[in-house]
């Protein structure tokens, strides 16, 4: 989803912002929790809408001061002449809940979210990005040390840490963030695994801005032997049941099925004469076609993958 923000943001600095209001409109449609989208479109809305843009930017990470104080200004401020044009923002999901909030505890960013008796902390500070596990009983000790500017290794377990500077790329995997940084001289990487791609998405955000201008974002095709293997598996499985058809209708119509039991679902026996050699054939012709038509759109359109590099 941060591509999609991203040629949103390409739209309005070119001047279509029109284009560009669309594109966060069907984002926030699919995903009403991206505070980027909602940050965005509150520029481009009239003084209601704005409101309602900054007031969901805050619901969904109350730490956005810019958010806020442009909200505490906008509300202080006297009823101006509108020159936007009226849009129609998108409304949140009813009842949806918040996911990847933002928490800030002293000089940290923090993220944390439970599976089963679990809690996975994501903890990014000025110079590092740490995560690790820990238990619901412990967190408001953590809370406590971090607001202190420490780490509180001894109320957690299985820890990560990577120093910023160390950083040579981020990848952003759906549901997980993976690095690729250098220790002790060497190549490393690492993977921190997230609630969903809500969370993935705000943390990838906060280290663009971070790491700043020594970082480039990249939006690229990304093709993998999986959509290589999806392709081949479409088509010959097509020739195959094509095949398979032909042999079926072969046997039904010899006799041969019903002598030696090769073809035995009722169904089929009753059906394949009726379609006859031409029908099972175009049947056949017809999955191929459209095994090769899916094959060429997935190998045409391959996934889009996101990765910030040290320039």
């Amino acid at each position: 989803m941060s591509e999609v923000v991203q040629q949103a943001e390409t739209a309005i600095k070119a001047g279509d912002t029109k284009t560009g209001f669309e594109i966060l409109r069907q984002v926030l449609v699919e995903n009403p929790e991206s505070e980027k989208a909602w940050w965005i479109m509150s520029g481009l809305v009239q003084r209601k809408e704005r409101a309602t843009c900054l007031e969901q930017v805050l619901r969904i990470n109350p730490g956005n001061q810019f958010a806020r104080d442009a909200l505490n200004q906008l509300r202080a401020s006297p009823p101006i002449t509108e020159t936007k044009p009226r849009r129609k923002i998108p409304k949140p999901a009813p009842g949806k809940r918040p996911t990847g909030k933002t928490e800030p505890i002293g000089g940290y960013k923090t993220w944390h979210y439970t599976r089963g008796s679990k809690v996975f902390l994501i903890i990014l500070g000025e110079q590092q990005v740490f995560w690790a596990q820990t238990e619901k009983r412990l967190i408001p000790r953590v809370r406590e040390i971090l607001k202190t500017g420490k780490i509180p290794d001894h109320y957690l377990s299985e820890i990560k840490a990577i120093r910023l500077t160390s950083i040579t790329s981020i990848k952003l995997l759906k549901t997980a963030l993976q690095f690729q940084y250098l220790y002790e001289g060497a190549d490393r990487t690492a993977r921190m695994v997230l609630e969903d791609t809500v969370m993935s998405e705000r943390i990838m955000d906060l280290l663009v801005n971070q790491l700043g201008p020594d970082y480039l974002l990249q939006t690229k095709p990304v093709q993998t032997g999986l959509t290589l293997g999806i392709s081949a598996l479409l088509t010959f499985g097509a020739a195959g049941l094509t095949a398979a058809g032909y042999w079926a209708y072969q046997e039904v119509v010899s006799g041969r099925a019903a002598a030696t039991g090769s073809v035995r679902a009722p169904w089929l026996i009753s059906l394949l004469p009726s379609l006859g050699a031409g029908g099972v054939t175009l049947l056949g012709g017809i999955s191929i076609v459209i095994a090769l038509i899916i094959s060429v759109w997935l190998l045409l359109k391959p996934a889009l993958g996101t990765e910030l590099i040290k320039r």
